[in-house]
């Protein structure tokens, strides 16, 4: 639903207008600089050109009151190299919003709370926002012992999302990552692990993105824009030969630095 506001006469240079966007949602839980840098620097190497010229609003809901003042000057300088657009701060304390007024960057109040049951499902995904989820790592304690004398395997937790994908939304994972919906055009997944979609998968799939040969894409329907498996690329169309394939179950592997689409 779109709101307009005429400005006047026929002959107006503009007139106003308001809308409901997609956007994503960086959740600071650290202002340390470094740490910051370090994760952008991460993210972005294992997909250099999927952030480029990409609207964020950075939210400070999360932050502890120990955690020592953030310079937005620096924090908006620092996401523009890695190709994000600062477009508004959400949430935190009185003194962020004042920041953020000096800074002329926009603030926006924190969302609504959710009684629990709600806040479960919002761990996975917002219908208003661009997810970029990040599963937990987790270890046994026999594994911690042993972590004292050799190197410890890192167990990456799956990422469950039961609800759709919508266009121009985002979902990061960095295990496995289930989704029981459909996945609509526009829509983007990114896993470290497997990619699982019980329903048409038409957005882009990104398996292996951490180098993870062995990652597959499977999906019930298949009708995707891009699939991809440790940045081997490819852009199916059910136009361009009649792909047999298009609309099956399928599943997707990277052998020989080649992908290969099995039907299952």
């Amino acid at each position: 639903m779109t709101l307009q506001l005429q400005t006047g006469t026929a002959a107006a240079a503009f007139k106003m207008t308001g809308g409901i966007y997609t956007l994503t949602t960086l959740e600071l839980h650290s202002t340390n600089p470094v740490e910051i840098t370090n994760q952008l620097e991460s993210m972005t190497r294992k997909a250099p050109n999927f952030f480029q010229q990409t609207p964020v609003i950075i939210a400070f809901d999360q932050l502890g009151p120990e955690q020592p003042p953030i310079d937005l000057y620096q924090l908006r300088h620092k996401l523009q190299q890695f190709g994000l657009i600062l477009i508004a701060l959400r949430g935190g304390h009185e003194n962020h919003k004042q920041d953020a007024m000096m800074a002329g960057i926009p603030w926006l109040p924190p969302p609504r709370r959710r009684n629990p049951k709600e806040e479960h499902f919002a761990d996975h995904v917002d219908t208003n926002v661009v997810i970029m989820q990040k599963s937990r790592t987790t270890s046994t304690p026999e594994a911690e012992t042993a972590s004292q004398t050799q190197t410890t395997p890192v167990i990456q937790k799956t990422t469950l999302i039961e609800h759709p994908i919508r266009s121009g939304q985002q979902v990061y994972a960095e295990g496995d990552l289930v989704i029981t919906s459909p996945v609509s055009s526009g829509a983007e997944l990114l896993a470290g692990g497997n990619i699982h979609v019980y329903g048409p998968l038409r957005g882009r799939a990104l398996a292996g993105v951490n180098g993870n040969t062995d990652a597959r894409i499977f999906c019930l329907q298949f009708e995707a824009e891009l699939i991809s498996i440790n940045g081997q690329y490819k852009m199916p169309s059910a136009s361009s030969n009649g792909d047999p394939l298009w609309g099956s179950s399928v599943t997707v592997s990277l052998e020989v630095q080649s992908l290969h689409i099995k039907k299952l």
